[in-house]
């Protein structure tokens, strides 16, 4: 112990690594280190209470992905007629929603295979490796092992990737929506500033109309004067002139025309108010809509921050099976040497608590799916 003491694994690790790895005293050292505080009951039952802690974590990523769905689906209830995207939002988030499920009931599997695994290592060929006593003996024992390593238990590796990809995915889904609400507003600003300016000019157009129209009323109604002040004349006479006719017939023409013309910006003018209007409501909708989102960011950290420690529990298993297998690979070599006989003392160690702490998470995971489907 004494050569660890007043040191963190982390510089041990980073002083082994700058120095092309431990010398073999260090590695000896290390191992008996490992294997003392495994063989403290205490250390080993904290240990697997760390690996079952990951069924917290479930309980912790469920309710997240929970929240965050119920959000997305009251935020396409409201806002899904204006802003009609948020729905493909929604879709991908279920999604994402789905592949957690896939991926955590991917991993209650791979515990109980890794803790069948580890049970195998330990009662079968750790204790072949322990029994040897003959050259045959090794040669017997390898023969085994090696056909124990060619066996395929890479679903763990499969797994930590399953959960780093999710990750990744969710964390690239967070940008993506919030640019989709920047562009957007952007685009609703535009156009309702467009909106403004054709209303503006519909309200001018319709305003120099009005003037026309009177000045047609004007001309009108003296054409008229002039008709009353004729009728007596043209009782004698027998008829008006061609040219009081024509401008009876032109002034009324154009004062139709004017009011066609007005009618039909009054038209216009209508329409770019109800856009205007659908525009600023939809401007409501996307600050509302941004505003729920950044509520249930930090519960999509959450989940992000997890699923990395699902993945690197994942991969830390994996890596101590494989550091398990090449210490049973040098038995053929030095099945004596006292390097060779701490890695196999710490392998041993390893093995139980690591069985127990898998085993106790997959229990977990069944009674939690179990429990689920029961309030379904």
């Amino acid at each position: 112990m004494a050569l660890f003491q007043n040191i963190s694994i982390d510089q041990l690790l980073s002083s082994w690594a700058a120095n092309a790895g431990p010398t073999e005293d260090e590695k000896i050292a290390y191992a008996n280190a490992v294997s003392e505080i495994l063989d403290d009951s205490e250390m080993v039952k904290k240990f697997i209470e760390n690996v079952n802690q990951v069924g917290v974590w479930a309980n912790e990523i469920d309710d997240a992905f929970d929240k965050v769905t119920r959000v997305f689906a009251d935020m396409v209830s409201k806002y899904g007629g204006s802003l009609p995207e948020i729905k493909n939002f929604n879709n991908e988030w279920i999604g994402y929603k789905e592949r957690w499920v896939s991926h955590l009931l991917l991993s209650r599997d791979v515990a109980s295979e890794h803790s069948a695994i580890l049970k195998r290592f330990d009662k079968v060929y750790l204790d072949m490796v322990e029994s040897i006593q003959t050259v045959q003996d090794v040669k017997d024992v390898v023969l085994e092992l090696q056909v124990f390593i060619d066996e395929d238990h890479d679903r763990s590796q499969e797994m930590s990737a399953g959960f780093l990809s999710l990750k990744r995915d969710i964390q690239y889904f967070v940008p993506r929506l919030d640019e989709w609400i920047e562009t957007t507003g952007q685009e609703l600003a535009e156009d309702a500033k467009r909106l403004q300016r054709e209303i503006e000019s519909l309200n001018s157009q319709i305003q120099v109309m009005d003037s026309k129209i009177e000045e047609a009323t004007t001309a009108l109604i003296a054409c008229g004067a002039c008709l009353c002040v004729r009728m007596v004349p043209m009782r004698m006479t027998g008829s008006l002139t061609h040219f009081q006719i024509l401008g009876i017939i032109v002034a009324g023409s154009v004062l139709a025309a004017y009011q066609a013309e007005k009618d039909d910006l009054l038209e216009q003018l209508s329409g770019k108010e109800r856009e205007l209007a659908i525009v600023n409501q939809t401007q409501k909708d996307l600050a509302n809509l941004q505003t729920e989102f950044d509520g249930v960011k930090p519960d999509i950290d959450l989940i992000c921050q997890r699923l990395v420690l699902f993945a690197e529990i994942w991969s830390s298993v994996r890596s101590q099976a494989v550091q398990i297998q090449e210490a049973l690979k040098g038995a053929t070599s030095a099945p004596t040497d006292m390097g060779f006989k701490s890695s196999v003392k710490l392998a041993r160690a390893m093995c139980s608590p690591l069985e127990a702490g898998l085993e106790k998470y997959a229990t977990t995971l069944e009674n939690r799916q179990k429990e689920k489907e029961g309030k379904n």
